[in-house]
């Protein structure tokens, strides 16, 4: 351990050593230029720093913070700890320009150290301009004469320091006496510098660019470009003296050669205006300026003018006002272009003929040659003379003799050569020698030959030779024709062409040769004879006045004709011959021809009123006739076309029968009746009898008179009137047992009545079996069915068709059987919620009536005493029937099985029903593939016990193991549905559930579906592969589209439809429902079910049919076209034992279940007085009784609403023949007096329930103790 003597010696050297070191700068602050926008580094660094260290700016102290706040583009760089405090400035504005100080402060006895340094910020200038006083055509360009004086300026602006100026000429300094300025008056912290320059420019400074550029140190030298002005110099000054080339000054040009004349005038500003003159006159100021020249050129074809012309370029502009001019003088040799000979033109042998060859100007003289028929002249002189343009014109005279005998045409030539160009003119003439020539002759008629009236003929008149030709003209008698002579090959013709006609018979054409040479005319003639018709015919009838019976005379009378004509009587295209007398003939006319005469007598009668009889009149060697006509008009007594007609007219349509007479006068007077039966006069106009709306009474015999001042006629009519068919029986409701032949009849009246027209058809039954026959007498057909079963069981309709129209009707075939009851889930279970109404349905099939009988715990349920029950029996077809009990506010008690009893003469069955609480639907039964495509399969199933509640479905596919699709069903209760979008080709596992509020049913069980293969594809190409089959036409395929768009669209507006249908459908099914009253009354044994119309605010499903309604609420009626009546009911709530059935023996109970009663009526329908049960009838009511008005619906005041002795009763029907027969004792005593009621009543009203007679009742009985059947 040291000991504290050195501890203390150590401090004290350590604090000596302190205090002997001074801070101080180690790097100091230095001058620094930056350029504005750059970054600057002012350095500081300080040895043995105590103080604190901060910069200050112009004497403004900046913080010791080395981040400087309030500084954004101040801050110190460096390590402080070891003294670095650098001040780093960026983007350099000019405020920064100034002094910058580093100051450390005092500290531990340690003086304060400063240090100082400038920035200086450089600024670039912002703009460089030159420009001038003078003259600115355009920016930057300044005008100026050669030798004037020109003064520049250039001004840099916003610089700093002041830019320095250097000036250019085309980029190349210059020294120039230059004065520059400068000035910071705009800027504040910027110079300005202007210099100005003077120039005299001369002709080589045209063009220059004079440059000013900015010299600065904030300028980069790549920079420097973008830092300069330029002006460019336009020095005016005169061009250059024009100069020709192209020609040559004494140079001989030959006419039509063609020379280019090019005149250039160098230098110039602005450049020279060329312009070309001809002899003094301007002729062209087109010219190019081209770099340092202009030219201008001149294009010339050598012709006459330029013989000795003085070609002229002058060049001027506004700098020389004064032309400057070059010219030349143009030599050419041209001609002669003409060669002119005059003289003799026709001269006959011996004769002296003068010629003078004269030819047009040339240069230099052209020298003449004659040539006569092909031999040149010789010893021929010319003459010279000075043309007007400058060339020489020669001439030449000759004259020679015409030889005798001659008689060819002379040619004269006269040929006029240029000895210097080597061209030759000729000039031509013919002498015409003169002849005459030979005597004409006629061609294209042989005379004694003959024409044809209106043939065309040519006449040609032919002369040979002659100089000149002959001139012929023709002469039709002593009349000049119009026509012109034709030479060819020394051949005159002269041709007359026209058309003969009976005038020509006998006629002289003359041809009249002439020449000059010729001093007498030479003519040829020839006579034409000629074949014509008459030209018209002149008919005459006699007497004026003509009636049928007497005797008339036609004459017929032709026109001149060559031959004589052969006359003709016709009528009607048919000659007449009888009555004809002979032909007469004599001669006519001025023509040479001759006039026929015919004549014909014939009895007249009414069929010659109108007739048109023709006279034809033939020359026999000419083609056609000549025929006129007249049209008798004789008066007769009426006359009709027929003297029996036959009609035959539709029933209900309308007629007009128009049966006007003919008649001369027209005024006919008829007169209309019909025979026995309804004979006597019948409402008519006047011939035309009108029928509107044909009736069957209208048929029969009628009776038609017409009359004028010449007598009577009469016709009979007989109309027979076609209706179509009407049914006039046919068989209701038969009945048979099992194994007996049933009979259908049908029988029809019809007009025409065919012997087929009646026939048989009923859907799904096979008319042609073996055990099915027809046969039709008396206009009744008979339909037999042998051994009917009761599959059997159904309408036939009987179709009567006789072409006019058709009727049917339908009969009913029931064959007997005991009941079978609908054993289907609906039918079997039942379910309602507490304190609702339950509605239980049994459903059965028999024939004769099945009725029903309820039972709960053996206990009959009877709806007459309480209003907890209430029991509603309904036909469903003809052989089906349907009992629904109603139970009214369900209690715990109610849920029980109930037992349902279905009874007619042939047996009975039973069928237990179970009511229970609403729950989930049961699954759908009974699931089948119905159709299946290539993307679609059609299921169709049975429904389930639906559980009490409205139930819908969903439809389940599954491919593979666990690919599954779900479809729900729609509409809501449809058992058929069709899925679509599936996989062409692949298998499917379907099933299907049912759904409600109260949950799922499980999956029916499955079936499998195969979907077919895709549909063959067929591509469709533009063109054919050669060797393939032809490309399908695009056309084709754009129609087959269009097509299927359009059954598309169809398809959806007739679905659209059809559910709109439906929906309207159910709401009238709905509203007819809620608003129906009606009075049903039963009477069967002792059990009694009244009731009255209620109001039902429920509805079930029927599960047999696509429609929502209750079944248990309607009626079938077989007259209907199976439509549903709505059957009202009544509430009871008393349960009733068999035991207690006071108004009936349980003996005469079960008699009455065993035999019960039918009625067989011939004829008019009947009903059963008092009867308890259903009667069917063999045959329906007549079409009048067939809807009594009496039945449509019960009359208010009848309506009962209590009492068991009450009821409805219809008016008492007519008696008819008809027997009754009765099994029960009351209906036996009341048979005889019971007449027959319509069937129709129990068709739509079904089997009415009501309270149970007496024990007899009998026809004094008062109304309401009758029993009624509706």
């Amino acid at each position: 351990m040291q000991p504290p003597a050195v501890h203390a010696f150590v401090l004290w050297m350590v604090v000596v050593s302190v205090h002997c070191q001074q801070q101080r700068f180690r790097v100091r602050p230095s001058n620094v230029s930056v350029v504005e926008g750059d970054s600057a580094i002012l350095r500081c660094e300080v040895q043995h720093q105590v103080g604190q260290l901060q910069w200050a700016k112009d004497g403004f102290a900046l913080g010791y913070s080395r981040s400087l706040p309030g500084y954004d583009r101040y801050r110190m760089l460096g390590d402080p700890g070891s003294g670095v405090h650098d001040l780093e400035i960026t983007n350099v504005t000019l405020e920064d320009d100034g002094r910058f100080q580093c100051q450390v402060s005092p500290n531990r006895g340690q003086d304060a150290i400063r240090a100082d340094a400038i920035l200086t910020v450089l600024v670039k200038p912002t703009s460089v301009t030159a420009s001038s006083t003078s003259r600115s055509p355009r920016l930057g360009l300044y005008e100026v004469g050669q030798g004037s004086q020109l003064t520049l300026r250039c001004d840099v602006t916003g610089a700093r320091p002041a830019a320095q100026v250097q000036w250019q000429r085309n980029g190349v300094p210059v020294q120039l006496d230059q004065e520059d300025s400068f000035s910071g008056w705009g800027h504040p912290g910027r110079n300005d510098t202007t210099s100005v320059v003077t120039l005299r420019p001369t002709a080589a400074d045209d063009g220059a660019g004079i440059s000013c550029v900015a010299h600065h140190p904030a300028i980069a030298p790549e920079d420097r470009k973008f830092f300069n002005s330029t002006v460019q110099l336009s020095v005016l000054y005169p061009p250059g003296a024009p100069e020709i080339s192209g020609y040559t000054e004494g140079e001989v040009v030959s006419i039509g050669q063609q020379k280019t004349l090019t005149c250039i005038s160098r230098g110039g500003n602005p450049p020279a205006q060329l312009v070309w003159l001809k002899n003094g006159r301007p002729i062209g100021s087109k010219y190019r300026a081209l770099p340092g020249h202009t030219l201008a050129e001149h294009r010339l074809r050598a012709d006459v003018s330029d013989l000795g012309a003085v070609y002229s370029c002058q060049a001027s502009s506004h700098v020389q006002p004064e032309p400057l001019t070059a010219s030349v003088r143009t030599m050419v040799n041209f001609g002669p272009d003409l060669v002119t000979i005059e003289g003799t033109r026709e001269a006959r042998g011996g004769d002296l003929v003068r010629l003078t060859c004269v030819t047009s100007s040339s240069s230099p003289a052209a020298n003449i040659t004659w040539v006569i028929n092909d031999r040149t002249m010789e010893n021929t002189s010319q003459e010279t003379s000075v043309a007007g343009d400058g060339g020489w014109i020669s001439s030449s005279n000759i004259s020679t003799v015409v030889p005798i005998g001659m008689r060819q045409d002379m040619t004269v030539a006269c040929y006029g050569l240029n000895p210097a160009l080597g061209r030759t003119k000729v000039g031509s003439a013919k002498i015409t020698v003169l002849h005459p020539p030979e005597p004409p002759t006629i061609l294209g008629y042989e005379s004694g030959s003959h024409l044809r009236a209106g043939e065309r003929v040519s006449l040609s008149c032919v002369s040979q030779g002659g100089n000149p030709p002959a001139t012929l003209t023709w002469y039709r008698g002593d009349t000049e024709l119009a026509s012109s002579t034709e030479v060819r090959d020394s051949v005159a013709r002269s041709v007359v062409t026209f058309q003969v006609d009976h005038a020509d018979n006998g006629r002289v054409y003359t041809c009249r040769s002439t020449n000059s040479a010729e001093g007498k005319q030479q003519t040829v003639s020839t006579t034409l004879n000629v074949f014509f018709p008459p030209s018209s015919l002149k008919l005459e009838v006699r007497p004026d006045v003509l009636r049928a019976g007497s005797q008339a005379l036609l004459t017929c009378e032709s026109r001149p004709s060559y031959p004589e004509a052969e006359l003709t009587w016709w009528r009607d295209n048919v000659q007449v011959t009888d009555g004809v007398t002979t032909l007469e003939t004599f001669k006519a006319g001025k023509h040479g021809g001759s006039s026929s005469r015919l004549q014909l007598r014939r009895n007249l009668t009414w069929t010659d009123d109108g007739a048109a009889y023709s006279c034809r009149a033939h020359v026999a060697p000419l083609r056609g006739i000549v025929e006129d006509r007249l049209i008798l008009d004789v008066s007769y007594a009426p006359v009709f076309s027929k003297s029996l007609f036959s009609e035959e007219f539709v029933v209900d349509s309308s007629h007009v029968l128009n049966l006007t007479a003919r008649a001369r006068p027209a005024g006919v007077r008829y007169h209309w009746t019909r025979e026995s039966p309804g004979g006597g006069p019948v409402p008519a106009e006047g011939p035309v009898l009108r029928l509107d709306s044909v009736s069957r009474t209208d048929a029969g015999w009628y009776h038609l008179e017409a009359s004028n001042e010449l007598g009577i006629t009469t016709v009979r009519v007989h109309i027979n009137v076609l209706y179509p068919p009407q049914i006039v029986s046919v068989s209701g409701v038969s009945m048979v047992s099992t194994g007996e032949d049933a009979v259908l009849e049908c029988s029809a009246d019809a007009n025409p009545a065919a012997p087929g027209m009646i026939s048989w058809h009923r859907e799904g039954f096979n008319l042609a079996s073996d055990r099915v026959s027809t046969f039709t007498r008396n206009g009744t057909s008979y339909l037999t069915v042998h051994n009917a079963t009761k599959e059997d069981i159904g309408e036939f309709l009987c179709r009567a068709d006789n072409g006019v129209g058709q009727a049917t009707a339908t009969a009913a075939l029931l064959v007997k059987h005991g009941p079978e009851m609908d054993e289907r889930p609906q039918f079997r279970r039942a379910a309602a919620a507490a304190g609702r109404t339950a509605r239980l349905p049994c459903r059965a099939a028999g024939v004769p009536n099945v009725t029903f009988q309820w039972s709960k715990a053996g206990v009959l349920i009877d709806g007459t005493i309480h209003q907890k029950y209430r029991l509603a029996q309904s036909q469903l077809d003809l052989q089906t029937w349907q009992s629904v009990l109603r139970i009214k506010d369900v209690q715990s008690s109610d849920y029980a099985t109930y037992e349902c009893v279905a009874l007619n003469e042939l047996g009975s069955q039973r069928q237990q029903i179970e009511l229970g609480r609403p729950s989930a639907p049961d699954p759908p039964l009974g699931l089948k593939v119905v159709n299946v495509s290539h993307d679609s399969a059609t299921v169709a199933w049975e429904a389930g016990f639906d559980g009490g509640q409205k139930q819908m479905y969903r439809v389940r596919l599954t491919e593979g193991s666990d690919r599954h699709q779900y479809r729900d069903v729609q509409p809501l209760n449809t058992t058929i549905f069709t899925v679509t979008g599936l996989q062409a080709s692949t298998a499917y596992m379907a099933s299907v559930m049912a759904y409600s509020r109260l949950g799922d049913s499980a999956y029916s069980q499955p079936v499998r579906l195969q979907t077919a293969g895709p549909p063959p594809v067929s591509y469709v190409t533009d063109r054919d592969e050669p060797g393939g089959p032809a490309a399908f036409p695009r056309v084709a395929v754009i129609s087959v589209t269009a097509v299927g768009a359009l059954l598309l669209i169809l398809n959806v507006i007739f679905i659209g439809c059809y559910r709109r249908r439906r929906h309207l459908k159910k709401q009238k099914a709905a509203t007819s429902e809620a608003s129906t009253k009606s009075e049903t009354l039963h009477m069967y044994g002792n059990e009694t079910v009244s009731s009255m119309s209620v109001k039902s605010g429920e509805s079930y499903p029927r599960e047999d049919s696509m429609d929502d309604y209750d079944a248990s609420r309607h009626c079938y009626d077989p007259y209907a076209g199976g439509s549903v009546s709505e059957t009202a009911v009544e509430y009871t709530n008393h349960l009733r034992s068999p035991s207690r059935a006071a108004d009936f023996g349980h003996d005469q109970y079960v008699e009455a279940l065993r035999r019960n009663s039918y009625t067989y009526t011939a004829g008019s329908s009947v009903e059963t007085a008092g009867n308890h049960f259903t009667t069917y009838t063999t045959q329906p009511p007549r079409a009048p009784q067939f809807r009594t008005s009496a039945l449509d619906a019960p009359t208010p005041d009848l309506l009962h609403s209590s009492g068991p002795g009450s009821g409805y009763f219809p008016p008492e029907p007519p008696a008819g023949p008809g027997r009754h027969y009765s099994t029960l004792p009351h209906q036996r005593r009341a048979a005889a007096a019971t007449a027959a009621a319509p069937l129709s009543s129990f068709n739509r009203q079904c089997s009415r329930l009501a309270s149970p007679p007496p024990t007899v009742i009998t026809d004094k009985a008062p109304l309401e103790q009758r029993g009624h059947l509706v």
